[in-house]
């Protein structure tokens, strides 16, 4: 689906698979960074309806959580869902040039993943006060399909767990576990970790292209 910006004309590509079907959405623009409504995906002939699409279109009520960020391609985009370390992840992540988003709910954080492809998820064993294996937000990145997932650097974080200890972290279908008192060390971690699942997934492919299975 291709749009234009109403403030700067800026094309902007978004990816069908983005679009949310039934609903309007707002996204930010990449280049001047303006808010821009999007429904035209919901034009129909009744003139009542486009009037009322209109007229919330150009309301400043909508909330910045509700807005789609559209990404440059070479943009790395982390969601952080760790309220306690909020402070901690903005500084770690902004020096290792991420662009971050958060989300207010488990619900609001599962609509952000099905809708924005992110390189890495953050999620605190207690995020919204949910013990994760009861999390709403852990079970569904644990059951998204590999071909989705693989892309997804996923990574848990709190008091219960030992930093880097890889069996454990394949048990709970996690790329790194990371403790709280290894946040010292949490961007050294990130880096090795998240160097070596890039490793893995090169040579992962080149097998599957060596077998003519991609």
């Amino acid at each position: 689906m291709k749009i234009n910006c109403s403030a700067c004309q800026h094309e902007i590509n978004i990816p069908d698979d983005k679009v949310p079907e039934g609903q309007a959405f707002n996204l930010t623009c990449p280049s001047c960074k303006e808010k821009v409504r999007v429904d035209q995906h919901l034009k129909s002939d009744e003139p009542e309806e486009t009037i009322d699409a209109f007229s919330f279109a150009t309301s400043d009520d909508f909330e910045e959580e509700e807005v789609l960020e559209i990404y440059d391609e070479d943009d790395k985009v982390a969601l952080v869902l760790d309220q306690e370390n909020g402070d901690f992840w903005v500084n770690t992540l902004n020096e290792m040039h991420f662009k971050l988003q958060t989300a207010n709910s488990e619900d609001h954080a599962i609509h952000k993943i099905k809708f924005t492809e992110f390189d890495l998820i953050i999620l605190h064993e207690n995020f919204q006060g949910t013990p994760f294996r009861d999390s709403p937000v852990y079970k569904y990145l644990i059951n998204l399909p590999m071909n989705m997932r693989r892309h997804i650097f996923f990574v848990l974080t709190g008091k219960e767990f030992k930093s880097m200890n890889n069996m454990e972290a394949f048990a709970l279908s996690a790329n790194v576990l990371i403790n709280e008192n290894d946040f010292d060390k949490a961007k050294v971690i990130l880096k090795k970790s998240m160097s070596d699942n890039d490793q893995f997934y090169k040579v992962f492919r080149e097998s599957l292209n060596a077998h003519g299975k991609v």
